[in-house]
């Protein structure tokens, strides 16, 4: 029998468990064996019924290691799909794209006739994949996302598909403070993020922050953003305010040395107007009391006959009304 019969016959066992694999819950999909299993030495043939049979038990570490040395040696585009599917149960979405990408490429019709609902298999798994341009100043410095290591940046810009969401992303070089941002990758966009790296010998990295979320930062009266707030400066003395609605301007101090990294905290006080002060309310109370009664005492006195020209004993305050 032909070896692409021999390789595609247990492709009809792959799929009929295909369906089982795309109803258990993602979290079963993230269980991964760690490391690449050390295989033992085998035929294409018998690498690809290992893979199959570690993807049905969910080792998809395992069996993404037999596919891939079972395609190293025949690049059966059979094998590119079932890669996919296994990046797929490890959670990894972009190379799990690739994979995918390249299978509809290259297998044959009559192959991809097989595949139940493909399109909708790679249209689902791109809905999961971002991309991200990374634009940074020097080559060389690692770039992670999340706990992941992605590679290293390059002159000009540097491109990578990653998994879509809310994630950090942080850029470390030895001669370079570290930069570090949290990102919303949103699923079929394109992120491009401009790396900004603070020279450790000729510059201080400071960073602000304040319990009042939202606060605006000025640094020598220069508005950098919000807190928190983190950018490399100059060494020497700098004035930091902050402000925002509903709070008093809260102003700070800060020196800064090449090399140093500073964090500073800087509390607001809520600003409070006249009104609300209890100071000016038991005030006005006590000049409102005295005043009502003093006027009580005038109303319900009767006039001196020198202090007026109303008779004593005419007009009382409790019979005293308008009249029209």
């Amino acid at each position: 029998m032909p070896r692409m019969a021999l390789l595609l016959r247990p492709l009809t066992l792959l799929l009929a468990f295909v369906m089982l694999l795309t109803s258990v819950p993602r979290a079963a999909w993230a269980q991964t064996v760690p490391g690449e299993a050390s295989l033992p030495a085998g035929t294409p043939d018998e690498d690809k019924r290992h893979g199959d049979e570690a993807m049905v038990a969910l080792r998809y570490q395992e069996a993404l290691a037999y596919y891939r040395r079972a395609f190293d040696a025949t690049k059966n585009p059979a094998l590119l799909y079932n890669m996919g599917r296994a990046y797929e149960g490890l959670a990894e979405f972009p190379k799990a794209l690739d994979a995918l990408e390249e299978f509809t490429d290259k297998a044959p019709p009559e192959l991809k006739a097989r595949v139940p609902k493909l399109d909708e298999l790679v249209a689902d798994v791109r809905k999961r994949v971002a991309t991200m341009i990374i634009s940074a100043p020097v080559s060389g410095a690692e770039i992670r996302l999340g706990n992941k290591v992605l590679g290293t940046t390059k002159p000009g810009q540097t491109v990578f598909r990653v998994n879509a969401g809310p994630q950090t992303l942080t850029i470390t070089h030895r001669d370079y403070f570290p930069f570090e941002r949290p990102i919303a990758l949103a699923a079929g966009k394109i992120e491009t993020i401009d790396v900004v790296l603070a020279s450790r010998s000729a510059e201080a990295l400071l960073r602000v922050t304040s319990p009042v979320t939202g606060a605006a930062v000025a640094i020598d009266g220069k508005s950098v953003g919000n807190v928190p707030a983190e950018l490399p400066m100059k060494p020497g003395q700098h004035r930091i305010a902050l402000s925002r609605d509903g709070y008093d301007t809260a102003e700070a101090s800060v020196v800064l040395i090449a090399g140093d990294r500073k964090d500073v905290d800087v509390p607001m006080a809520v600003h409070d107007t006249i009104t609300k002060k209890w100071w000016f309310w038991t005030g006005i109370g006590g000049v409102l009391v005295a005043g009502g009664i003093a006027t009580y005492i005038a109303l319900t006195t009767e006039k001196d006959p020198s202090a007026g020209t109303i008779p004593p004993g005419t007009v009382k305050a409790e019979s005293w009304g308008f009249r029209f």
